[in-house]
């Protein structure tokens, strides 16, 4: 076997510390990217909070629980007919901690008026109530330093009196029905009584029996029905509302914009005496 020269040995020295050299080149290289990669994710991580920002953070989910709590309980009223007044976020203590009743109260219909809400005109059904928050959070898990989401209230309305703020979810609530409440609750009771009849002579049709309006939430005699009806008559403001009377003298009230005098007598007697002869 051919022994190898002298000078052929520092040649492939020179090789091996070529390719030692580019080894080096490319493990250095390789780091450097997997330093050039880790400094992009930590510029692209998003700072910590500040103390005041996680603050800020907790008053709000604090606030939003308790604007749940109001929008929960407007719509368990509304689903039992009823409207629902700012004074009761007081009485039921809704405000959070640090937050007085009347400053949530303001917060409150300021965050109504801000966002998308019910307009008083839409049918009972074209409108869904949002679930309670704690419903559709359900599952997720979130922690304290999280914000909570914006709550949608694209079912609760707003009707501002002179006695107070109104509020109800048209969602489960009539609007003319709500509209009557509004009325009763501002004891606007000409307006009542003429919106109550024109209602019953549209939408069902028929005359309105004068014992309707003894029951809740009017409770009226039937002394101030007929004094209202003669009030109306006498102001010559609604003169569409008449009266009718039936073969056991039960008065019926009635707008002939929507009933003629004949549908209105008919339909008094059948409601008022051949029902109930007849069940």
């Amino acid at each position: 076997m051919p022994i190898p020269r002298e000078d052929d040995r520092p040649a492939r020295g020179a090789d091996a510390a070529e390719d030692t050299e580019k080894r080096d080149e490319g493990a250095a290289g390789a780091a450097g990217a997997e330093d050039a990669e880790g400094e992009t994710v930590a510029a692209d991580a998003a700072p910590a909070p500040t103390p005041e920002e996680l603050e800020e953070i907790h008053r709000r989910n604090a606030f939003i629980r308790a604007l749940d709590a109001v929008l929960t309980d407007i719509r368990q009223r509304s689903y039992e007919g009823k409207l629902t007044t700012p004074s009761r976020w007081a009485k039921r203590a809704f405000a959070p901690a640090g937050m007085s009743a009347a400053a949530f109260e303001e917060a409150v219909l300021d965050y109504l008026e801000e966002h998308d809400h019910g307009t008083g005109d839409t049918h009972v059904g074209r409108v869904q109530a949002p679930k309670p928050l704690e419903v559709e959070l359900e599952g997720v898990e979130l922690d304290p330093d999280d914000a909570l989401p914006e709550l949608a209230v694209p079912d609760i309305v707003l009707r501002y009196g002179k006695k107070a703020t109104y509020l109800y979810s048209e969602a489960l609530l009539a609007n003319n029905y709500a509209q009557i409440l509004f009325l009763n609750a501002e004891d606007d009771d000409m307006a009542t009584f003429v919106s109550l009849v024109r209602d019953e002579s549209k939408i069902y049709p028929r005359p309105m029996d004068e014992t309707s309006f003894m029951n809740p939430p009017f409770l009226w005699t039937r002394g101030k029905v007929r004094e209202l009806f003669k009030h109306a008559q006498d102001a010559g403001s609604f003169p569409d509302i008449k009266l009718t009377v039936t073969t056991h003298n039960q008065h019926f009230y009635y707008s002939d914009l929507y009933l003629t005098d004949p549908q209105a007598k008919a339909l008094a007697e059948f409601y008022g005496v051949e029902r109930g002869m007849n069940p």
